[in-house]
């Protein structure tokens, strides 16, 4: 089992932003467990043009991972999450909840990929967004108040999923504040679990540190232009989407 007082043995390579790289750090962050993470945006853009056949392991973009005990490297935030957990005692015994605790973790998934339309594919367009928040998303916090409540998440004994809710949501609702009182109207619950798992202390040191770095940077890009243009569109019309 990894510990505070162990030197680190994973490195992470992420953009200079939270987004989906801290579904990884906030595991380590949690535990109070070291991990080194490089962040400079020249080298992931070198490690993520290499051709395949050069690349440690193939892959598309970040988050990647070495594990420099063994030399290995990982792609893919679910896969990391899944190789991680074990050794930060985020991961549960039985197989269907671990089951359970990746189909919350895919979920998050589809909403960083549905927020940000794809990796930025395309931008916003008002009719979109609006139909995007009014429906959608509210779905989306339903789905996972209902997780909740079928007890995939918030068991006395916090999962990985526990701490990607809070990498979807809780970083969400801070990045683009905006979005706190959807959350609070379609999932309160996981509202109440995102302030509950936030309070860690170690926890809240990396986030506020993290804050200190990036601001209050969410996805980066053009794609976060457009999301924040829509917001303040939003603001402008006196109501959500």
């Amino acid at each position: 089992m990894l510990s505070a007082d162990s030197p680190p043995r994973f490195k992470l390579y992420y953009w200079p932003i939270p987004f989906r790289g801290c579904f990884v750090s906030y595991l380590f962050a949690y535990r109070d467990v070291p991990l080194l993470v490089e962040s400079g945006f020249e080298t992931n853009a070198d490690l993520k043009n290499r051709p395949p056949d050069e690349q440690d392991v193939p892959y598309m973009g970040p988050p990647m991972l070495h594990d420099l005990e063994s030399g290995r490297a990982l792609s893919q935030m679910p896969a990391i999450v899944l190789y991680v957990a074990p050794g930060l005692d985020l991961m549960p015994s039985d197989p269907f909840e671990v089951a359970s605790c990746m189909k919350v973790l895919m979920d998050c998934n589809d909403v960083l990929m549905e927020i940000c339309r794809y990796n930025g594919s395309s931008m916003w367009t008002r009719d979109e967004w609006k139909s995007f928040r009014s429906t959608r998303l509210p779905r989306w916090m339903r789905i996972f108040e209902e997780s909740l409540q079928r007890g995939f998440i918030g068991q006395a004994a916090p999962s990985f999923a526990d701490i990607g809710v809070y990498a979807l949501f809780g970083n969400m609702t801070r990045c683009l504040p905006q979005v706190e009182p959807d959350l609070r109207q379609h999932a309160p619950g996981i509202h109440a679990l995102c302030r509950k798992i936030g309070a860690e202390p170690s926890l809240a040191r990396y986030v506020a540190q993290q804050e200190q770095e990036y601001g209050k940077l969410y996805c980066g890009g053009q794609i976060e232009q457009s999301i924040r243009k829509m917001l303040e569109l939003d603001a402008k019309a006196g109501s959500p989407g």
